[in-house]
């Protein structure tokens, strides 16, 4: 693709992005257009690190618990917008938004780490490809804020996320007690497949030190269920009355 391309997908995807908060939130201190040119130009400068190559034919399911567009790919990952992946999980979207700069704020610690440890006075990006805000200046009506002149507002936006903080998103987002008890299963057979027999050599305790027997008979339970049945179960979305509502996965 070419860099003129490229800089017309990004401010079409610029425009798309900006005309959504616009519908769902309030723009506060600058108009679309001038909120336009910052998502465009925030694209732009994480594109120099991060090539990024536009996608438009690409949904993924969320777990069986919503759904999201991919709307670029670099080659380390797939990028979807928190925004539509909140909406769809029932999520707030100043929740999400939170949740995100939470997020990025672990990843710069992360990388701040890695670069000290490198010593060579550069800053890398190993850590920073997974989270980009997309600087949208937005308030939403929150009910649980504290009153502002007698409204009440938390702050809304939109954040490109990496495909591989879904699980992360998932598990703080409404369906996390749900989607955690999905993917039990699944985990469990993951870590048997890396570790195997060796677990029962490892000792389990309880609070008070007295033992339990081992970590693999005592701490992992794949419920009885074979590797493919684990994975089915990871994807079948919500638990309703106790049992799992397939999501046609």
């Amino acid at each position: 693709m070419t860099e003129t391309a490229l800089a017309s997908s990004i401010a079409s995807f610029a425009a798309m992005v900006v005309d959504r908060a616009e519908r769902h939130a309030t723009l506060v201190d600058e108009g679309p257009d001038e909120q336009r040119i910052r998502v465009a130009q925030r694209i732009t400068d994480f594109a120099k690190t991060t090539p990024l190559t536009p996608v438009y034919d690409t949904v993924i399911d969320l777990a069986g618990f919503g759904q999201a567009r991919i709307h670029f790919r670099s080659e380390w990952d797939d990028y979807l917008l928190l925004a539509e992946g909140a909406e769809s999980l029932g999520w707030p979207n100043h929740k999400a938004v939170a949740w995100a700069r939470r997020q990025y704020l672990h990843a710069v610690e992360d990388q701040r780490e890695l670069d000290e440890e490198r010593g060579d006075g550069l800053l890398g990006y190993e850590c920073m490809r997974d989270y980009l805000d997309l600087r949208i200046d937005a308030i939403i009506d929150d009910p649980e804020a504290k009153p502002d002149g007698g409204q009440q507002h938390s702050a809304a936006g939109d954040w490109l996320i990496s495909r591989d903080r879904v699980f992360v998103m998932l598990l703080d987002s409404p369906w996390g007690k749900e989607f955690m008890s999905n993917v039990k299963p699944a985990m469990t057979h993951a870590v048997l497949g890396i570790w195997g027999d060796k677990l029962t050599e490892i000792p389990a305790v309880d609070l008070n030190g007295m033992p339990l027997g081992n970590v693999r008979d005592v701490l992992l339970d794949t419920h009885g269920m074979t590797k493919d049945e684990a994975m089915r179960r990871a994807r079948r979305g919500p638990v309703v009355d106790g049992h799992f509502e397939d999501s046609g996965n």
